[in-house]
C-alpha cells in the first residue's frame, strides 16, 4: 500500500489550486502590501514565461540573491516550476562564498539587487561562469527587467530537483542538498498534519530564504492548508514581536539563537510583550533554565513546540504534539509520516532506551528524504547508507515514554581526559551565567587530555574571566568548567543564528 501524500502535486500545482480557490484570499502579506492566491498565481505564470524566453528550462539553475521579498518568493516557486532548480543565495555573502557558490552549480542566471550587483559581476567575471546577470530594483513588485521575448514554459514533474539548499556548515563546509518537488510537498503535508496548521494560519517567514527553514518549514505548508506567509526582509531581534503581532503571524518555526536574542531585547525595551495573534512556535536547540523562565513570563499564550529536523531529512522528523506541554527537555516522538527512526551505537548494534546514539532516519531519497548532495556521489553514499537510511550524524537518547532528548553532533562530542563531554549541553548550561550575553563551547588539542574545553563567550560589563570560571564551578560543577575562555565582541553566524564554529578559531 502506497503511503505517498503527495500525489505528483508540486508547490506550482497547489497555487494554482488555491487561486481559483481562494483567489481573494491573502498568501504573502508585508508592511508593504498584501497579495492574494490569484495575484500571486498571475504573477508566477508572467515570471515563469519571461524565464522560459532567458533558457530557464528543465535542470538550469538559476542563482537568486535577494532579501526576504515578495519577488523572491514568487521566483523560488516560477524557477522550479519551468522544470529548472533554484538556488537562493545569501545576499550578505562575501566574494569568495558567492564564487563557490558559481563554480558548484553553474547558474544560466544570477538575481540580484542593485546592491549586489557590483560583487555578482566580479564573481562571474572571475570565475568564467557562463551567467547572465540580472540586477532588480524593486524587491517588492513581482516582475523582473526584460529578459527578451517570453515562451511557453514547460511544467516540472514531481520527482525534478527543484532547489539546492545549503548545510549549515557551522564547523565544516556546507554542502549543496538536492530537494525535489515530491520532497516539499511531502514537507509541507507533514508539518501541516503534525502542527495542526489550519487555512487561518499565518506563517511568520524571518528566516532567510536560503535556509531550509524558511523554505520546507514556513513557506511551504501554506501551500498544503491555503494559509498565508508573513514576510519581512530579514530577522530582527529589536522587532521581532512586534513584526509577529503587525502582521498577524500565528505560527513561527525557529532556532533557539534568535528566540534568545529577541528574548533579551524585549527584556532590555521592559514592559509587556504582545505577539498578537502568534499562537504556536516550533523551535530547535533549546534555551537556558533562566531564559525559559523570562520566556515564559513575557509571552505564557503562545505555544512552544520542540522539533528535529535536517536539510537532508526534509523537514521535521521528531516534535512535539499540539495538544502536548513542552517540557524544554525532550523533542518529542517520531512525526507521523516518517518511515522509522534508529539510535546506533558506534559497534553498529541499536541503541537500547537511556543509552546515547547517532540517529538514523529511513526513508525514500527524493521523497521523504534528499535525493542527495548535489554533485557529490560519495558524500551522498555516506550519508545515506544502503540508500535508505539517512544518517544524522547528531546523538541523541531515547526515553522510555518514546520521547527523543537531544545531546550534540558527534563532532561535537568533546573526549576530555577519558570524559564524553556534549558541547550542546555545557553551552546550554553556561548560558545561564549572568556574566555573558550568549557562549559557544569548542575543543583545543591538548597533549595530556587529549582534548580540553573552550568557552568563546560574549561578556557583560560586569564580566571578569574569574568571576565566570567561579560561576562555572558552582553551578556547572568541574566537569561542566571550561579550561579555556576567549572573549569576543560578537559571534560569526549563519543565517539561521548558528555559530559559526570554525570561525572562531
Amino acid at each position: 500500500m502506497s503511503t505517498d501524500v503527495t500525489g505528483d502535486r508540486t508547490l506550482a500545482a497547489l497555487l494554482g489550486q488555491w487561486a481559483g480557490a481562494r483567489p481573494s484570499h491573502p498568501v504573502l502579506v508585508s508592511h508593504q502590501e498584501t497579495i492574494s492566491w490569484e495575484r500571486l498565481a498571475t504573477e508566477v505564470d508572467a515570471l515563469r514565461r519571461r524565464l522560459a524566453g532567458a533558457g530557464v528550462t528543465h535542470g538550469v539553475t538559476v542563482a537568486v540573491a535577494l532579501p526576504n521579498s515578495p519577488l523572491a518568493i514568487a521566483l523560488w516557486l516560477a524557477v522550479p516550476a519551468n522544470g529548472a532548480i533554484v538556488q537562493v543565495l545569501d545576499p550578505g555573502s562575501g566574494a569568495l562564498a558567492v564564487e563557490r557558490a558559481l563554480l558548484a552549480t553553474g547558474p544560466r542566471l544570477v538575481i540580484t539587487t542593485e546592491a549586489g550587483a557590483p560583487l555578482y559581476r566580479d564573481a562571474v567575471v572571475r570565475t568564467g561562469a557562463a551567467a547572465r546577470l540580472v540586477v532588480v530594483e524593486d524587491t517588492t513588485a513581482l516582475r523582473l527587467p526584460a529578459l527578451g521575448r517570453p515562451a511557453t514554459p514547460s511544467d516540472a514533474s514531481a520527482d525534478q530537483v527543484a532547489a539546492l539548499l545549503p548545510t549549515s556548515g557551522t564547523s565544516g563546509a556546507p554542502k549543496l542538498v538536492e530537494l525535489t518537488h515530491r520532497t516539499f510537498v511531502t514537507s509541507a503535508e507533514r508539518l501541516a498534519r503534525n502542527g495542526g496548521y489550519l487555512p487561518s494560519d499565518r506563517h511568520y517567514l524571518c528566516s532567510p530564504l536560503f535556509h531550509t527553514n524558511a523554505q520546507a518549514y514556513l513557506c511551504a505548508p501554506p501551500f498544503v492548508t491555503g494559509g498565508s506567509i508573513a514576510l519581512v526582509p530579514r530577522f530582527s531581534a529589536s522587532r521581532w514581536f512586534d513584526d509577529a503581532r503587525e502582521l498577524g503571524a500565528t505560527v513561527a518555526s525557529m532556532v533557539a539563537p534568535p528566540m534568545r536574542m529577541a528574548l533579551h531585547r524585549a527584556l532590555e525595551r521592559g514592559g509587556t510583550v504582545d505577539p498578537g495573534p502568534l499562537r504556536a512556535v516550533h523551535y530547535g536547540m533549546t534555551l537556558s533554565v533562566k531564559d525559559w523562565q523570562d520566556w515564559d513570563r513575557l509571552v505564557p499564550q503562545v505555544h512552544m513546540r520542540q522539533i528535529y529536523g535536517q536539510t537532508e531529512s526534509v523537514t521535521g522528523v521528531l516534535g512535539g504534539a499540539p495538544w502536548e506541554a513542552d517540557d524544554r527537555v525532550t523533542i518529542g516522538r517520531p512525526f507521523l509520516g516518517v518511515d522509522r527512526v534508529k539510535l546506533v551505537r558506534p559497534d553498529g548494534a541499536e541503541a537500547a532506551d537511556g543509552e546515547p546514539g547517532e540517529l538514523w532516519v529511513r526513508g525514500e531519497p527524493g521523497h521523504t528524504l534528499m535525493r542527495g548532495y548535489h554533485n557529490a556521489p560519495a558524500a551522498t553514499a555516506e550519508t545515506l547508507v544502503d540508500g535508505r537510511w539517512l544518517r544524522t550524524g547528531d546523538q541523541l537518547v531515547r526515553h522510555p515514554s518514546g520521547r527523543f532528548e537531544f545531546r550534540g553532533r558527534a563532532m561535537h562530542i568533546i573526549r576530555r581526559g577519558g570524559e564524553n563531554l556534549s558541547t550542546y549541553t555545557l553551552e546550554t548550561d553556561l548560558r545561564s551565567c549572568p556574566l555573558i550575553t550568549d557562549v559557544a563551547v569548542a575543543a583545543q588539542d591538548d597533549d595530556t587530555l587529549d582534548t580540553v574545553v573552550v568557552a568563546h563567550v560574549i561578556p557583560r560589563p560586569e564580566f571578569t574571566e574569574a568571576g565566570f570560571l567561579r560561576w562555572c564551578r558552582d553551578n556547572a560543577g568541574k566537569r561542566g568548567t571550561p579550561d579555556v575562555v576567549r572573549t569576543h565582541a560578537e559571534f560569526p553566524r549563519t543565517g539561521s543564528g548558528r555559530v559559526i564554529l570554525r570561525d572562531l578559531a
